[in-house]
């Protein structure tokens, strides 16, 4: 695939895109981006069929800069579809994060999504009122468990009896009207208080279902660093 001509950081942040897809009619959707660099970042979760060399806006938060798409990685047998895209108005930041200065970094290929230790916790974290029935094997019913707080990445579950690290669970949460399941991996447990879930693996549409509730979250819940 070749390489690029900007060195990038991981960052999975939600944000709204619009425009006009390839019929010419608008949109409009919350996605989340996957990488960034100083000029451009890759989108992953986008739905509108859109077109090489066509503009849309981002807007994270309260910011918004317009860009225009370099390529797009088509989605297949449960993959998402991945857009990369160029910044057109480079003076404005909507990004919290560092970015690196400019240079050449090795690309090998698409995205895969990868289970990394770690990365939950570089995400910004939102405390809610959900809760969750969480199982820890095949034929097991299920414990529901109190959701003290949400990221794109995973979850803080309240409990007294909290699983070892390392142990993997499937959840189907409930927070703010939505319904969300996944897999996921123990991460941190605290005994008699909780445990730090990851999620290892969403549907595409529980993805979407997560990045809304992400973005509803930004304008209206206090965040947890």
């Amino acid at each position: 695939m070749g390489r690029r001509g900007q060195a990038r950081v991981q960052g999975v942040l939600p944000v709204r895109i619009w425009g006009n897809d390839r019929d010419g009619h608008p949109f409009s959707e919350y996605v989340c981006t996957t990488d960034i660099s100083a000029k451009g970042t890759r989108l992953a979760g986008v739905r509108a069929h859109l077109s090489v060399g066509e503009t849309l806006g981002i807007q994270y938060r309260n910011r918004q800069a317009r860009y225009r798409i370099k390529w797009i990685e088509a989605g297949g047998n449960g993959v998402e579809t991945q857009v990369g895209v160029e910044c057109l108005q480079p003076d404005k930041v909507l990004w919290p994060i560092t970015l690196p200065a400019d240079g050449v970094d090795p690309y090998q290929g698409p995205y895969q999504q990868t289970d990394r230790k770690g990365d939950n916790c570089c995400q910004p974290r939102f405390a809610v009122a959900g809760k969750a029935c969480v199982c820890s094997g095949s034929g097991d019913e299920g414990v529901w468990l109190k959701v003290g707080d949400i990221s794109l990445t995973g979850c803080y579950l309240q409990t007294s009896e909290p699983l070892e690290a390392g142990h993997r669970v499937t959840l189907l949460m409930r927070v703010a009207d939505t319904e969300i399941g996944a897999d996921g991996i123990v991460r941190t447990s605290y005994p008699t208080w909780g445990m730090g879930v990851e999620f290892t693996f969403l549907s595409n549409p529980d993805r979407r279902k997560l990045i809304g509730l992400i973005a509803q979250l930004e304008h209206s819940e206090p965040v947890r660093s």
